[in-house]
């Protein structure tokens, strides 16, 4: 039977806006709006490796404020020195919560501060980043473009210098924010190529497109000496896929340049990345990966504004890996980051669709953006630009633009 006595539906409301555009069409007073949005905003906390007596404090706060938190055995069982924690509550009880914690021992006063910069970040679709990187109308699009004669998506067919800047070009008109040109494969198995024959490869394209595009073309590497001479040659933003980790003089580069650069979670290096990964958790990996990551680059001098986050879709993950990551994507929201993913054309599309043809693929990938969008991704790279600009155009149509 379908409930009759008052019709009640079942509201599927994600943020602050579309609570107060909910409660409008209602016909709640303005007043009322105010004082109410946030008690219809629920959220979930994970906390880790929390002190067990802050976390039995932790449960005894929330609780008191109509909230609760599940809390690892090891609180009741008096043993082990730490605890995992899901704290759950609406925002409204999050606010009475978060100075209560301020005045507690234990570690919650800082507890206290980094909730209040996890919901902030979650809830904030815009952060903060580089002035030239605007991301108002997000999710942008980056094409993709590998000066590689053993690329895995393309087969080499941009190895030539001018066919790549064409291909450049030609994803600038078809609506692509950024290029992205890559002159050595990170495909699964790949050889490390040496630095005189990736800048053979790179630079020419970079200087004809960062002519034509300014502002627009990343550079996807890893060594320091090719992007300190792609910035040279006019690149904007470097795309590191080994998050600063592979080159010890990739921070001082990008730190002098004052670019952005994306950090991106690899595990192990591309000839071996895909040899059994293995995760406890690898959307709670990736994540405290990041956290590491994005306070080593500050620590290093490194602006948090020009720093963004790439899961690493493909970069030592299997195919449920991959899944796990897009499906719990806007987990990665309350890093406060933008957020950057690349699935075009990749393997784990082909064992979901049954083709081996990469550029058969395309279809998928233009799923996995629209997925992505909804999510809160920022950027998202793609070899078919015109294609999943037009998956993006029915995202923001259905998802409505960015809010401030």
């Amino acid at each position: 039977m379908i409930p009759d006595e008052g019709r009640p539906q079942v509201l599927a409301l994600r943020d602050l806006a579309e609570i107060r555009a909910a409660m409008t069409r209602a016909r709640v007073s303005p007043a009322g709006v105010d004082i109410m949005e946030k008690k219809a905003l629920f959220r979930v906390l994970r906390v880790t490796g929390l002190d067990v007596r802050a976390a039995s404090i932790l449960k005894q706060e929330m609780l008191s404020r109509g909230g609760e938190v599940a809390v690892s055995r090891d609180v009741y069982e008096t043993r082990g020195d730490e605890a995992d924690c899901l704290v759950m509550g609406t925002l409204a009880q999050f606010d009475r919560l978060l100075p209560k914690l301020q005045v507690q021992p234990f570690g919650l006063r800082r507890l206290s501060r980094s909730i209040e910069a996890a919901l902030h970040n979650h809830d904030n679709p815009v952060p903060a980043c580089h002035p030239g990187l605007d991301l108002s109308d997000a999710p942008l699009v980056m094409g993709v473009v590998n000066v590689t004669p053993d690329s895995f998506s393309d087969g080499g067919l941009l190895s030539d210098p001018e066919a790549a800047v064409r291909a450049g070009l030609d994803m600038a008109r078809e609506g692509a924010a950024l290029v992205d040109v890559g002159g050595e494969s990170t495909r699964p198995g790949a050889d490390a190529l040496s630095v005189r024959v990736e800048r053979e490869r790179v630079l020419p394209v970079v200087r004809a497109l960062a002519a034509a595009l300014p502002g627009q073309i990343s550079v996807d590497t890893y060594k320091a000496a090719v992007a300190a001479d792609a910035l040279a040659a006019g690149a904007y933003m470097i795309n590191d896929i080994s998050a600063l980790r592979m080159d010890a003089e990739m921070v001082a580069v990008v730190r002098d340049a004052d670019c952005p650069v994306i950090l991106m979670h690899m595990l192990g290096e591309p000839k071996t990345m895909q040899e059994a990964p293995t995760y406890v958790d690898v959307v709670r990996d990736v994540y405290e990966f990041f956290v590491e990551r994005l306070n080593w680059a500050v620590d290093n001098g490194l602006k948090e504004r020009n720093l963004l986050i790439d899961p690493g879709i493909g970069f030592g993950k299997t195919t449920v890996h991959n899944l796990e990551i897009l499906r719990d994507l806007a987990a990665f929201r309350s890093l406060g980051r933008p957020i950057v993913v690349g699935t075009s054309r990749k393997r784990f599309l082909g064992e979901i669709l049954g083709t081996q043809e990469p550029q058969a693929r395309d279809e998928g990938t233009a799923a996995t953006t629209v997925i992505v969008a909804a999510a809160g991704a920022h950027i998202v790279r793609a070899h078919r630009v015109g294609l999943n600009r037009d998956a993006l155009s029915v995202a923001r149509a259905v998802f409505g633009p960015r809010r401030r």
